[in-house]
This record gives C-alpha cells, structure tokens and sequence, in this order.
C-alpha cells in the first residue's frame, strides 16, 4: 500500500512525520531522518492498534509493505506577532474539506484514543494523580490530563468552536468530559467548512484540528505511561 507522507520540525528536536491517509497515526524522532526510518513499523502498529479495538477491522499484515512517499514538509519558525510561537505546520492537505465519513472515522478514532487515556489513568487515585514527578514541565500526570483537554479546546477555539474558560472544570477528569463533549458536537460542523483562520503567523483549518487532535491524544498517553514508571 502507498502512503503519502508530511513531515515538520514541530519543536528543537522533535520531528513528527504524518501520515496524510491515516488519521492519528504519526512517526516522531529528534531527528527527520530517524522519524522517517520508523514510519512503517509505526504504519503496521497503527493497524494493529485499529484491530484492537475493532477486530473486524483488517489485520496489520494487510498493511505491508508500505511504500511511502514524502509530499510535504514544513519548518516551524517563531511568529512575527509573537516570537515566543512556534509556528507548526499548515499543509496543502489540510485545505481539504472534511467530509461526513471522515469526521464519522475521526469520531471512532477519538472515542478509542480516549478509551486509552483512561484505561492509563482510571486506576489512579488522587495523591498519585498530583504527585509531582521530576522532570515533568506540566507537573504531575494531573497536569498532562489538563493539557490534553486544554490543549484539544485550543485547537477547536482556532476555528472558534472551543470553550471559553470559566466553562472549564478545574478537575482534571472532570475537564477531559467537558471539553469531549463539546468536541462530539462542534467536530461535525467542520464537515465542509472551507474556514482556513489565522492565528499568530499560523494557519488552521477543520482538517487540521481534527489532525493535531488524534495526534496529540494518542501521544500523550503513552507520554503518561512513561510517567507512572516513576510512581
């Protein structure tokens, strides 16, 4: 099978290569090169992280050999209007409406990234859910739940459809629900909207949102089971 690949810088030494044709599936390394090394052992996890949580759906073998082919790459870069932002990636695919089964995909695809979040976290009690942890920029696992919620309104308010703040619960848990909830009903107006905004030098669209959405779910959740190793 052919993917169609899209590479970015998306911070100092950390490079994402998506894969345009596969919602939520994504290589990542310090390097583009290592990051480009790894995308078909991450296309065939991809597939079997899909059957795992539907087995009717094909098996990963069915995926290989994946023949790969890089169509886009972006360098982030600081935004004139505020130089402390970087830039991440606007590709020419994200101008691509969303179309109803699309968004029908990216509403299974969230509710399985979401199972996994909690499937990592549900056993934790409050005094490990807030124990500090060394190292961690966002504090304790408490802390990366809420830049996951936080950060997923933040990608749907660039198109104007996130929450305002005084509707966010403090509570991690409790955060996570509100801001998924408003996902399910704001993410099926993307379908069709041909809105391409502006915010800081970048730009967004439906299709990106729903594109660093998947991405940054699924990366965090094995981000957070690194983490409980040091509880």
């Amino acid at each position: 099978m052919r993917y169609r690949l899209a590479t970015e810088d998306i911070e100092p030494n950390h490079w994402v290569i998506w894969m345009l044709d596969l919602p939520g599936c994504f290589s990542s390394a310090q390097t583009e090169a290592e990051a480009v090394a790894h995308v078909p052992e991450r296309i065939q996890g991809y597939w079997t992280w899909l059957s795992e949580h539907d087995p009717r759906l094909p098996r990963p073998e069915m995926a290989l050999p994946a023949e790969i082919e890089v169509v886009e790459s972006f360098r982030s870069f600081p935004s004139e209007e505020d130089p402390d932002y970087l830039v991440n990636a606007f590709f020419d695919d994200d101008r691509r409406p969303v179309t109803y089964w699309e968004a029908e995909v990216a509403l299974r695809l969230l509710k399985w990234t979401r199972d996994d979040l909690l499937k990592v976290i549900r056993p934790l009690g409050s005094e490990q859910l807030n124990q500090s942890l060394p190292d961690e920029l966002r504090g304790p696992i408490g802390g990366v739940v809420k830049h996951i919620a936080g950060a997923e309104n933040w990608y749907f308010d660039q198109l104007g459809l996130g929450l305002g703040q005084s509707q966010l619960p403090k509570d991690p848990l409790e955060m996570l629900h509100t801001v998924r909830t408003n996902t399910h009903a704001q993410l099926l107006k993307l379908i069709g909207d041909e809105r391409v905004t502006q915010d800081r030098d970048e730009l967004w669209s439906g299709r990106k949102v729903i594109r660093r959405t998947l991405w940054h779910e699924r990366d965090h959740v094995g981000h957070i089971a690194q983490l409980l190793l040091q509880l």
